[in-house]
């Protein structure tokens, strides 16, 4: 509680010396509980991800980062094996971590991010056909009915509210295309979701069930996965595959 309230000061004298600075405002209501927003703001996921990409692979695979093994085993069960024919949407592909395991699954593998830093590594990767530097629900939206795979890989997490971004990637999709995605997995008494001081959201199970509901989209697994490890501790996550109704 001491290192929160240190935290919360240091961000209060952040934010009077620079008012327009996007992190210091989402860090203070990750900190306090007070103007909590609904997502993360474009600023803040492009500079909290600019600052990292550099380090961002390295970084992870020290936390033992598991989130695009989960959806790859995921796939596997839902998927015929990999045979090149399907449009692919690898959605806040960050650094590219999933392209390697999607590419063989993808006539069509696009990746979309809002930090140019990520993208930069992962056009180094030359994996994918199109990378878009993109916020999420937006560029989902202005698609139609034309992906047939969705993979969202520790994005939702930067998501308070999930209705929208989950609507958005329904209708990109074609009737039966299937979503997978993970989000880190709220304590018993959240009934929706919480900004944690580390920035992000979790989302509790009852909560993703509705949304997905609400978005128009068929549940087809839900599972507790460990996603990665924090000060020796696993961090609990859900994995989530749904597919577009027909």
């Amino acid at each position: 509680a001491r290192k929160i309230d240190e935290a919360t000061q240091v961000y209060r004298q952040w934010l009077d010396a620079d008012p327009e600075s996007s992190v210091a405002r989402h860090m203070l209501a990750a900190c306090t509980g007070e103007a909590v927003p609904v997502r993360a703001s474009d600023g803040y996921v492009r500079d909290v991800f600019d600052t990292f990409a550099g380090s961002f692979d390295q970084v992870l695979d020290q936390l033992g980062y598991r989130a695009p093994t989960v959806i790859d085993e995921a796939l596997a069960r839902y998927l015929p094996p990999p045979d090149g024919a399907l449009t692919v949407v690898d959605a806040g592909c960050g650094t590219g971590l999933c392209a390697e395991f999607l590419r063989p699954r993808a006539r069509r593998l696009v990746g979309v991010d809002l930090s140019p830093g990520m993208l930069a590594r992962a056009r180094a990767r030359n994996v994918y056909d199109q990378l878009f530097e993109a916020e999420l629900s937006a560029w989902l939206a202005s698609q139609s009915d034309v992906n047939d795979l969705v993979v969202c890989a520790d994005t939702l997490c930067y998501f308070g509210a999930l209705e929208g971004v989950l609507a958005a990637a329904r209708a990109s999709m074609r009737p039966g295309g299937l979503l997978v995605f993970t989000v880190e997995s709220a304590a018993d008494d959240v009934e929706t979701c919480r900004l944690h001081p580390s920035g992000r959201y979790s989302h509790s199970e009852r909560y993703v069930r509705d949304a997905l509901g609400t978005a128009g989209l068929a549940l087809v697994e839900l599972e507790a996965a460990a996603l990665r490890r924090e000060g020796g501790v696993d961090v609990k996550g859900t994995l989530v595959v749904a597919r577009s109704r027909a």
